[in-house]
């Protein structure tokens, strides 16, 4: 079967891209992001989720984020994003649900039109953030969203999700979160500490709302 010219140089162009992209990943250098220790789902309803995360995973306890604003950047805009957050531990790994609830598009609003929740990203803790998300645009990594979650204790989380779907397969963040104004890692200890401070609640598995 023949194949026409147009065909041949859009087969080159492809392949010459995709050689390129290869070239640019190796040639990246001054950023080492610190493991993934988060993965993030966006479920539509966090109550459910929570009970079968427990009772068939054995994933607990449940943590709420008792949040007081959040700040969001998304397509050129800022507004308030209104989310339900809810975190629990497998070892290390953080596991982040997130239920939406208003319409308001963002960077979860496509995942739950297309398939009604899933898998959405990854993410790492860093410190000096501002200074770690320079380093990642400079090297070409685009922001999809980025924000500022506070709560009623007083932790502020910053927050930016990268466009790394072509190059890894899932979307990226990168988070730093401060407690009176110190960086903090989240683990189960500081989950308890949170709950003293006033930033985090106990879901309690028998009501899981």
């Amino acid at each position: 079967m023949a194949v026409s010219q147009p065909e041949i140089w859009s087969n080159v162009r492809y392949w010459m891209e995709g050689a390129m992209s290869i070239v640019g990943l190796e040639n990246i250098t001054g950023v080492k992001l610190p493991k993934v220790s988060q993965i993030g789902i966006v479920v539509p309803d966090i109550g459910k989720a929570v009970r079968y995360y427990s009772k068939i995973l054995n994933i607990k306890p449940w943590f709420r984020s008792k949040t007081e604003s959040n700040n969001a950047f998304f397509k050129g805009e800022s507004f308030t994003l209104e989310l339900d957050i809810a975190l629990a531990f497998s070892g290390s790994l953080e596991i982040e649900l997130i239920q939406m609830l208003t319409d308001r598009e963002c960077i979860y609003s496509d995942i739950m039109k297309k398939q009604g929740g899933g898998l959405h990203h990854i993410g790492t803790m860093v410190s000096v953030f501002d200074k770690k998300l320079d380093q990642l645009r400079t090297m070409g990594i685009e922001v999809i969203q980025s924000g500022v979650i506070k709560t009623v204790g007083g932790a502020v989380t910053n927050y930016a999700y990268l466009d790394t779907v072509s190059t890894c397969g899932i979307i990226s963040e990168i988070i730093e979160s401060k407690l009176v104004g110190i960086p903090v890692f989240h683990n189960n200890f500081m989950m308890h500490v949170g709950r003293i401070t006033g930033d985090i609640d106990l879901i309690p598995l028998e009501e899981s709302p």
